[in-house]
């Protein structure tokens, strides 16, 4: 066997009469088995102990304070209550292959289920009405409330000079094909499902959601993005790719103390720039003017002909050139610019500015993750209203949350990069471990178990390799004309084509 697929784990503890009796006996086994790398084996697994990350959203409270709003008949309700709902769309969300009845058979096996011992479950029809019941709002509030847990850090690899790193980005899932979804949601031109539009704040170290919005198709991701300034803040640098500018949400999102480093166009004319002076990094300090012509787009689209022009703001521009060398001769020349509230080349030079916009596709990975590896191809959300469409997204967010959040526990405990552990890996580790520590349904009561088994096990498996630089054809031609390849990368700072201005900010 590889030597890497044999690495050695903590095996359960024994404790003395009256303390935490530790993990059950038939764990160790199992860490064992996972420490062994992947293969087949003749007994089925059993529970990895521990209240599961279910129960540990009820234990914490999340649940119960986001569903505290719901209607009063619903929370009476004997067995589908509000809570119980609202944890039967988050067992879905993270087992989508799994109908109605299965779901709810393992909800009912969550510890700490706030339902009397020998309830009843429910069939599958049932859990359809009560979705319908609880609506969208306590599952965005769930989300919210676990995004905003202060205990997971920026991460290992996610602060750059004391910033903590974050990154804007959009997407748009499929939803089932009916009438009303379509009218609600849109349909791509040329298109035959609706799509659901997701644009999600993203911390680059623990890959974890900071917030998200959840619209239409037909929103644009700037409207999704208005709604996310508020999870800015001072101490981060925003990373964005070139769709998200505008000299209004330029300014207004670096009001909130955020620095900003975002992607903008190449063409002279595409940006209301001009060029103050040339910084001795190559990079360039530029005044952002609001023309006649932008204030009276802004005053249309606002119907407000009394709007103010935007202030001059000063910001800083760094232009450069990627070369992307294949193993196979393959080269391909990028041209970037980059504009940044860092304003001190000293203390931020542009060639390190350029290296760090690469930290923007952490996001990308992060939305493969969300509706590839968490969700599966190729499968539409099952909601079939408006409301429970949304629902069943924010439920995706938290799932993928919380999956990133125990990579990212186990990173630090380890002091390696979240990078370093396979997402796959976890996503099937926390599926094992959602209901572990199962009730026993003639008392309500479950196993003494450990948190600590779950990190265990996640380091247990072997890491990914973060020194790999690949790339690929970006079009799915390309891809099928040549492999993902090894690749060299040289950034190269160059100047920008912006005219010259001698008007001073504010003139």
């Amino acid at each position: 066997m590889p030597a890497h697929f044999a690495m050695l784990v903590p095996g359960p503890s024994t404790a003395a009469d009256g303390e935490d009796a530790g993990p059950p006996a038939e764990a160790g086994g199992l860490v064992a088995r996972l420490a062994a790398g992947p293969g087949l084996h003749d007994e089925q697994p059993a529970g990895l102990g521990g209240e599961g990350l279910i129960g540990q959203l009820l234990a914490g409270g999340v649940i119960a304070e986001a569903v505290a709003g719901t209607e009063h008949g619903h929370r009476l309700d004997r067995a589908l209550t509000a809570e119980v709902t609202a944890l039967s769309v988050i067992i879905g969300a993270l087992f989508p292959g799994h109908g109605y009845d299965l779901t709810l058979a393992k909800v009912f096996a969550v510890p700490g289920l706030p339902v009397k011992p020998g309830t009843p479950v429910p069939a599958g029809p049932a859990l359809s009405k009560a979705r319908a019941r609880l609506g969208e709002l306590p599952m965005r509030k769930a989300f919210e409330l676990h995004a905003a847990r202060s205990d997971d850090g920026p991460g290992e690899d996610g602060t750059a000079s004391g910033l903590e790193l974050t990154i804007f980005d959009g997407t748009t899932i499929e939803v089932f094909s009916c009438p009303e979804l379509a009218e609600e949601f849109g349909v791509p031109e040329g298109g035959t499902k609706p799509k659901i539009r997701i644009v999600g704040h993203l911390q680059a170290g623990t890959r974890k959601w900071k917030a998200a919005a959840v619209r239409g198709y037909l929103d644009g991701e700037n409207t999704l993005v208005d709604e996310l300034e508020g999870s800015l803040g001072e101490g981060m640098l925003n990373l964005a790719d070139r769709g998200f500018f505008s000299m209004g949400r330029w300014i207004r999102f670096s009001g909130t103390g955020a620095h900003l480093l975002w992607r903008v166009k190449n063409g002279a004319r595409s940006v209301p720039f001009r060029t103050i002076r040339a910084l001795k990094d190559g990079s360039e300090l530029v005044l952002l003017r609001e023309s006649s012509g932008m204030l009276g787009s802004r005053r249309r689209a606002a119907g407000d002909k009394t709007l103010a022009r935007l202030p001059d703001t000063v910001a800083r521009l760094a232009c450069f050139t990627v070369l992307t060398r294949t193993r196979s001769g393959r080269t391909k020349t990028t041209q970037i610019r980059v504009l940044t509230t860092l304003l001190d080349p000293q203390q931020y030079p542009a060639r390190e500015l350029a290296a760090l916009y690469a930290e923007r596709w952490q996001v990308e990975t992060a939305f493969l993750h969300l509706k590839k590896t968490v969700r599966g191809p190729r499968r539409v959300l099952r909601g079939r209203s408006a409301a429970l469409a949304r629902q069943e997204a924010r439920a995706l967010l938290l799932v993928h949350n919380m999956i990133a959040a125990a990579a990212a526990r186990a990173a630090a405990s380890a002091g390696i990069s979240p990078g370093a552990i396979s997402f796959t890996a976890v996503l099937a580790l926390v599926r094992d471990h959602a209901v572990a520590g199962t009730c026993r349904r003639h008392c309500g009561k479950r196993p003494a178990s450990t948190d600590d088994l779950l990190t265990a096990v996640i380091l247990a498996h072997p890491r990914n390799r973060e020194d790999r630089k690949r790339t690929s054809g970006r079009t799915p031609a390309e891809r099928r004309k040549w492999h993902t390849e090894e690749a060299d990368y040289t950034i190269t700072i160059v100047p920008s084509n912006l005219p010259k201005t001698d008007i001073s900010p504010g003139s």
